[in-house]
């Protein structure tokens, strides 16, 4: 059964809290090599008190998705319990949760073999990432930060695209009118995604048109995917009759500052929207803003 982003996260809750467990197929490449693109999840519920350092938890994001990352830390706070995660190929900042950890994951399905995640060998390895995690931060971001570079290059750039650039395919999944994913496509593998969301329902902070979730896989960075599917998304919402679309950035996020400022977002203010989100950068150390762009 396929449903889109708030479908699954109503979904999912509804399993769990339920005291059922949830299966699905991953998505992405954040948990590389544990848990890798097309793998089949097992989440069972889980009661946050139990939740162990190395164990991976299933959890709404604060960009409004869910995501399966690693817990690598565990303190107490005023009383309540914080959990900092980070995904085990992720080159960006860690993660700190306050709530919404729905549960964690029991078991990978992989090419017909199951790989349990809490005994025996797949929990030695859940700790094992949780350990060395610290060490291999700094020597995995100076990686990251050394591919950015190499991808910044012109020649690589135009030399890449040569390559690959007639394989990929862009297109259009659609959910309800309310919500649509443009996805990137070579030789039938998504490197590239963006949500389209168009808020209809009262009472939420987001009115309108918005873009969530932009992901490129790192492999394909530099190539102009990011600045198509953001297009392609405008063309979308002017096509749909509204006048303007708008997003949520990380303000540290220089790239993608830089992407959005080039195809004709502004930085704006929502007062409600700005205050959740000074909120959110004070557990998560990273703060969002609000851009906009006229159609």
């Amino acid at each position: 059964m396929r449903c889109n982003k708030i479908e699954f996260i109503e979904l999912s809750k509804e399993i769990l809290d339920k005291g059922c467990s949830l299966r699905f197929q991953a998505n992405g490449s954040s948990m590389y090599p544990a848990i890798r693109d097309g793998d089949i999840i097992n989440i069972e519920p889980v009661n946050e008190k139990e939740i162990k350092l190395g164990d991976v938890i299933f959890y709404r994001t604060n960009d409004i998705r869910m995501a399966a990352h690693r817990v690598i830390n565990k303190f107490f706070q005023n009383g309540k319990s914080i959990l900092v995660t980070e995904g085990d190929f992720n080159t960006g900042k860690e993660e700190v949760i306050l709530r919404d950890v729905l549960g964690k994951v029991k078991a990978i399905e992989r090419n017909g073999r199951i790989i349990n995640l809490t005994y025996g060998v797949g929990r030695l390895m859940d700790l094992s990432y949780a350990k060395i995690s610290p060490f291999i931060r700094r020597p995995r971001l100076l990686g990251a930060r050394l591919v950015r570079y190499i991808q910044g290059f012109r020649i690589y750039r135009s030399l890449v695209k040569k390559m690959i650039k007639a394989n990929i395919v862009y297109k259009f999944e659609s959910y309800n009118g309310e919500e649509d994913c443009l996805l990137a496509n070579r030789n039938g593998k998504i490197i590239g995604k963006t949500t389209i969301i168009n808020f209809l329902k009262d009472g939420s902070l987001y009115k309108g048109w918005w873009i969530f979730g932009m992901w490129v896989n790192w492999r394909y960075r530099g190539l102009g995917i990011g600045k198509q599917l953001t297009r392609m998304a405008c063309d979308f919402v002017a096509e749909s009759g509204a006048s303007e679309v708008k997003l949520l950035v990380f303000k540290d996020n220089k790239p993608a500052l830089n992407l959005y400022q080039e195809i004709g977002f502004r930085e704006i203010s929502i007062p409600q929207i700005d205050k959740e989100l000074k909120k959110e950068a004070k557990r998560s150390r990273r703060l969002r803003i609000i851009m906009a762009r006229g159609i």
